[in-house]
């Protein structure tokens, strides 16, 4: 067993709400060691991060536990983009060939109306409904392509 879950798996789970969590620890533990735990944000964690103060109980122990989720990175678009006159989106300039927003599919001259349902007028509204989504979530973006609205899931690029 190893008493740090360093490669091995142990089931954890937070409750939506951040109000619990549970542990499944597979065999004996002595409290002789510190207990360290180990958690990576989901990529829809808050982008500020956060702190979930709490307690963890194993074999009728419970000890405190305060788990701090790191800030995360703020995403970006994997190329150049500008705003279409009047508010009809946002154009595609540029895609770095080497960018997730490639790896979705975007191209040079589609137009970007939507990021994750919400619509976006420019390429500034663009910009912030990315910056505030962790970098490596996925969301829908709607486009227009030679005038054919289409959904690409894009990997918000760094």
């Amino acid at each position: 067993m190893d008493w740090r879950c360093r490669g091995l798996a142990c089931p954890a789970a937070i409750a939506a709400d951040g109000s619990s969590a549970t542990v499944d620890i597979q065999g004996g533990y002595s409290w002789i060691w510190p207990w360290t735990v180990y958690v990576a944000a989901n990529t829809d964690a808050p982008l500020a991060g956060g702190r979930f103060s709490g307690s963890l109980t194993a074999e009728g122990v419970t000890v405190p536990l305060d788990v701090n989720i790191t800030p995360g990175t703020p995403g970006a678009f994997g190329g150049v983009t500008g705003t279409v006159p009047g508010g009809g989106g946002v154009r595609v300039r540029l895609i770095d060939p080497a960018s997730n927003a490639a790896a979705a599919g975007f191209m040079v001259n589609d137009i970007i109306t939507s990021v994750d349902g919400q619509s976006v007028t420019s390429s500034g509204a663009f910009n912030v409904a990315l910056a505030n989504r962790r970098a490596g979530s996925t969301v829908p973006v709607g486009i227009r392509r030679n005038g054919t609205p289409m959904t690409l899931q894009y990997t918000i690029d760094q």
